[in-house]
């Protein structure tokens, strides 16, 4: 049986395959009854799925996933219960997207002196109005013949320090934890372990004091791939800093992202409320040390 809460989900407002409306009916089907949309570096799904799930059985978090960089390690916030109309979020997400089309045409541009040229428009039509990334540049790799598979696309040009890779301007955490902060958001660190063919661990111990004093208010312990062991041990790490433990399936909708069941990750119910009660003794107090 599906979680009945899934608070990490991708739109094609930003690299899923689904429309907001076509996620929430998904979701609806499957019985999960609170969902957090939380697109890359976007809002731009929030309305569109809050208002399919108007006379449905589902409640539409607002949320977001903002994609930061700290020494060389790619970090990702998510933001829930923020105001998806707030102006000084509105200007930021303006600019970052700005930052990764202009990533995306350099990345296009240096795979062409690689030898795989690619249609600029055809890679925008990838993303079909969504923000535009690696995983638009991999299919189209893939379209061209150029690699067997979307996996291959990354391991071969398009991840971090590889040949087809560009650095784009990013963000500090502490920034994204600010600016959701800004917009009366409840700030979470994103998958701070990732299970799989490259595994990784964040360096906790020392990125988590500094994200905290940025107003960093949760940390993701439910999530793919994740055994018993590595939840209870960041369930731990919750405890100790007084974190939030948020969760999510992280799902796409297959297409141009290594996919996860939707629901596929039991997070808990008391989940949501903790979320809540969180944004409710924030209120608009100032940032308190712990």
């Amino acid at each position: 049986m599906a979680s009945r809460v899934d608070l990490h989900l991708h739109t094609k407002a930003s690299d899923g395959a689904l429309r907001p409306e076509e996620l929430v009916k998904a979701a609806d089907l499957i019985g999960i009854r609170v969902m957090a949309v939380t697109d890359h570096d976007s809002v731009g799904g929030i309305a569109e799925a809050q208002a399919a799930a108007s006379g449905l059985a589902i409640e539409v978090i607002p949320g977001i996933e903002i994609s930061t960089n700290l020494d060389g390690d790619e970090l990702h916030i998510l933001g829930y219960l923020l105001d998806a109309g707030d102006p000084f979020l509105q200007k930021a997400l303006r600019r970052l997207q700005e930052d990764r089309l202009a990533q995306a045409k350099a990345m296009v541009e240096r795979l062409g002196t690689l030898g795989c040229p690619l249609e600029w428009d055809r890679v925008m039509a990838i993303a079909d109005g969504g923000s535009v990334g690696r995983p638009h540049i991999a299919v189209a790799l893939l379209e061209r013949g150029y690699v067997a598979s979307v996996n291959e696309a990354f391991s071969r040009f398009l991840k971090r320090g590889g040949p087809g890779y560009v650095e784009g301007p990013k963000l500090l955490p502490q920034e994204a934890v600010s600016l959701i902060r800004a917009a009366h958001g409840v700030p979470s660190l994103a998958h701070p372990i990732i299970v799989g063919a490259s595994d990784y661990h964040l360096d906790l111990p020392r990125l988590l004091p500094m994200m905290m004093d940025a107003g960093l208010e949760g940390i993701e312990v439910y999530y793919k791939g994740y055994t018993s062991e590595i939840t209870a041990s960041l369930l731990a790490v919750a405890g100790q800093h007084r974190l939030v433990p948020t969760g999510g399936s992280d799902f796409h909708g297959g297409g141009v992202v290594a996919d996860a069941e939707l629901g596929g990750v039991e997070v808990p119910w008391e989940t949501v409320e903790h979320l809540r009660t969180r944004k409710r003794e924030l209120g608009y107090a100032p940032i308190i040390s712990r």
